[in-house]
This record gives C-alpha cells, sequence and structure tokens, in this order.
C-alpha cells in the first residue's frame, strides 16, 4: 500500500528584527498553503530527486537497499563518486569525492558502476509523468525539473493536494527507493532554494509566513546562482549572508560584478526572480561540449594517453554532430596523479564537427605540453559553439566524403550502439563511455 509521511512544512523561526526598509522591499506574490491561488501568482514546483543515481541502483538491485553504496564512472576504485545513497551520505560520503577517500571514511561503502542508460529512462518517464500535471516544464538536469502549476493547479485541488499526487504517480511508476523531494514557491528561484529543506522524500512551500526567514536564514551558497568562487568574492566584500547583500551598495557589486551579475545577486536578495519556466521541447544551446575520463591506472605512456584522447575526441565529435554543431576552439586538460592539472587551447577557423579535426588538434596539444608525468585523467573539449546550419558548406570533395562517412558512422552507432565503429586504434583505449567534462569550470 502506498503511503508518505508527510513532512512539516514549518514556519521557520527567526529572532531577527526586520528593519523598516526590509519590510518594505518589494516581495514576489506568495500564497497560504491549502489557498487556491489567485490568477496573478506563480506556482513554481520544483522536483529534485533524492540520491538520484544510487537511489535508482538500489531500485534495481535490492541487495544494495539499506546499505553504503556510492556511484562511480567507469572504474571502481579510482575516479570520484558520481552520487551517494543516503546510508553513505550519514556517514560523511559526498558528491565528487574521489573514491579513495570515500572509502577512507567509510570502509564499507560499496561502489557502483553508473549506468546512465538507466538513469536517461527514469529522466525521460518523469517528463512523461510531469505532464499530466502541466505542460511547462524545464529540466534543469537529469534528476531534477522546474513545473509551472499556475494554470493547471485547480485541477489537481491544493499544492498539497498536488504534491502528494505527483509523489504517488512516481512511487507508482519507479518503486519505493525513488523519492524526490519538492519545493513551492512563486518563482524558480524560491522554488529551488526550499525544495532541500525537507529531503529526502518531502516538500517545503514558500507563504507569505515564512518567505522573509526563509531567505534571511539560507545560506548564500544555497542559492541556485551563487557557486563557491562568486561567494568567496562576495565574502571580500563584506557580504557573508542575505541580509548583508540586501544592504550592499549597488555600486561596490557593480565595481566587483559588472552590471548583469549585481541585478541578479541584488533581486536574490529579495526573492525576486522573473523568469520563465521553458517549455520542455526547448532545449538551450551548449556553449561547449567535453569528456573526461580517469585512467583504469596511471601511465605515462604516450601512446595509451592518445588512445584514451582519441577515444574522447570520437566522443565529443559525435556530440556535436548530435547537436547540429561546430566549433573553434578545441582544448585538452591532463591531471597527474598527484592531481596537478594542464589545460591547452588552440582556436581553429573555419569551425568543425569533426573527429578526426578535433583528434589531430588534440595531438598537436598534447605533443606541445611535452607531458611526461604520471597521468589519472584526461580531457577533450571544444567551445565557440554556432549552428551548422549559419556555416558554409564544406568546398572540397574530401570534406564532403568526409562529412557522409561520419553521418554514416553516427547512424550506425545509434542503430548498434556507441561504438560499434570506431578508429582502429580506439580499441587499446579504456573502454568508457566517458564522463561529460566539467574541467572548464576549474
Amino acid at each position: 500500500m502506498f503511503s508518505i509521511s508527510k513532512p512539516q512544512s514549518t514556519h521557520i523561526e527567526t529572532n531577527q528584527t526586520l528593519s523598516t526598509n526590509q519590510k518594505t522591499v518589494p516581495q514576489p506574490n506568495t500564497f497560504k498553503t491549502n489557498d487556491k491561488p489567485s490568477k496573478t501568482t506563480r506556482i513554481i514546483f520544483h522536483v529534485d530527486y533524492d540520491s538520484f543515481f544510487a537511489s535508482v541502483e538500489q531500485q534495481y538491485h535490492p541487495e544494495l537497499r539499506g546499505k553504503p553504496i556510492g556511484v562511480t564512472g567507469s572504474s571502481l576504485s579510482r575516479g570520484v563518486i558520481c552520487a551517494a545513497s543516503r546510508e553513505a551520505k550519514k556517514l560523511g560520503v559526498k558528491t565528487a569525492m574521489p573514491v579513495f577517500k570515500a572509502k577512507e571514511i567509510c570502509p564499507q561503502i560499496i561502489t557502483v558502476k553508473g549506468d546512465f542508460s538507466k538513469y536517461q529512462y527514469i529522466h525521460e518517464k518523469s517528463i512523461g509523468i510531469f505532464q499530466k500535471y502541466t505542460d511547462l516544464i524545464e529540466p534543469f538536469s537529469i534528476d531534477e525539473a522546474f513545473l509551472d502549476m499556475t494554470s493547471t493547479i485547480t485541477f489537481f485541488g491544493t499544492i498539497e493536494e498536488t504534491i502528494f499526487k505527483l509523489k504517488k504517480d512516481i512511487f507508482e511508476n519507479f518503486g519505493s527507493y525513488i523519492t524526490c523531494s519538492i519545493g513551492v514557491g512563486p518563482n524558480k528561484l524560491l522554488a529551488k532554494l526550499t525544495s532541500d529543506i525537507n529531503k529526502p522524500n518531502g516538500f517545503y512551500i514558500i507563504t507569505k509566513d515564512n518567505f522573509e526567514s526563509v531567505l534571511l536564514n539560507s545560506p548564500l551558497k544555497d542559492f541556485c546562482g551563487i557557486g563557491k568562487q562568486i561567494e568567496k568574492r562576495l565574502n571580500k566584500l563584506g557580504v557573508t549572508n542575505v541580509e548583508q547583500l540586501r544592504n550592499a551598495s549597488y555600486t561596490k557589486l557593480y565595481d566587483e560584478f559588472g552590471n548583469v551579475e549585481s541585478v541578479f545577486l541584488k533581486n536574490l536578495s529579495f526573492g525576486v526572480d522573473s523568469s520563465p519556466v521553458l517549455h520542455v521541447e526547448h532545449k538551450e544551446l551548449p556553449k561547449s561540449i567535453g569528456h573526461q575520463h580517469t585512467l583504469s591506472k596511471n601511465t605515462a605512456n604516450p601512446n595509451i594517453l592518445l588512445n584514451n584522447l582519441h577515444r574522447l575526441s570520437e566522443m565529443v565529435g559525435k556530440r556535436l554532430r548530435d547537436h547540429h554543431m561546430v566549433g573553434k576552439t578545441i582544448g585538452v586538460y591532463l591531471r597527474d596523479s598527484n592531481f596537478h592539472g594542464s589545460f591547452e587551447r588552440k582556436t581553429i577557423n573555419p569551425a568543425t564537427d569533426s573527429s578526426r579535426k578535433i583528434f589531430e588538434i588534440v595531438q598537436n596539444l598534447f605533443r606541445k605540453q611535452n607531458w611526461k608525468k604520471e597521468t589519472r585523467l584526461v580531457g577533450v573539449t571544444i567551445s565557440n559553439l554556432t549552428l551548422k546550419s549559419l556555416t558554409p558548406l564544406p568546398l572540397f570533395v574530401e570534406d564532403q566524403k568526409e562529412e557522409k562517412r561520419d553521418g554514416i558512422m553516427d547512424n550506425i552507432n545509434k542503430k548498434f550502439g556507441d561504438f560499434t565503429l570506431m578508429p582502429a586504434n580506439t580499441l587499446n583505449a579504456d573502454q568508457t563511455k566517458g564522463k561529460i567534462s566539467s574541467f572548464l569550470r576549474h
């Protein structure tokens, strides 16, 4: 029988007294928990799956339930923890923690290779569930999405009733181990902020009564759009909490962050966000495409490194073609056994989506680095992207033939599985699907 213990959507107590100017700041429209809000009030749900990769594996493998597990990439002993189960999190294991560190903290942790086909299946089926409630759905990542319920909430009852119906649908489709937490607010900023408050399998609703206290008691790092670097820069300005951000002079913020970011930060401090929930069919074009891979064992052998870089170049090229895009700036990332990295890039003209051309540049960049170190991780990226339809057609016969070959190869691999056809020397590379690269952020 299906049941969910109803988490408390409680008022967060605060001992702070708001000053006169704080009481009069403009606020987004909010609502009472059991009201059917007015037509002028936006109702945004942020649905965030709990320990997503790990929960999927526990649902799929009953023998893993109730145990601390960590989902990894292609290696069970190297790389990082992509997701930790609730049991592992309670013991101190965190997402993005190196596997060796996780094992030091939690020797009993069970590492499981990630299976992204399963996660993608749950993601796509989730979109189908959400479409029962609204057509305004914006996937934010593979395990979270925004739903604009403003126009459809009246069909399902109160906000709380709608939350329980949605959770029931997820339970009936996926089972008891795949759960979600839901934040509800008058905009995306506040919905996302509050989806973490009652994790796991909980919910939190922003109301007129708790609006100010939620904002003022939330650490800056909890807001979407304030990462570690932004937080450090704010701290240098003497801004360590939301109230200080509200009171910070716009001139000071402008000098540090420029106009766009300063406006965003000021709006954030008052809980203001007018960004729409984009339709599920709207897909924002990527600004860069990359893959990185932690090697099965450290090596300084240039041939092994180049074989792995070639495989990653093929993957980058295929994703470019899938997006119907071309790129100009190609980069190579190498990380040694001491976790020190080196990044080289080169901009070419004209832009390309050819895996062969990408690897040619990658080879040259690799040789330019004169890399002799024991290597732990390799990565390939391409940026400075544009739609292929906006670029001239290839003029030379050889380029036309290569484009045709790439298309045939992509179609075969789509039909029969990735790497059914591949360059021969990539057979000597680690057999990995590769992790979508994040090294450009560092």
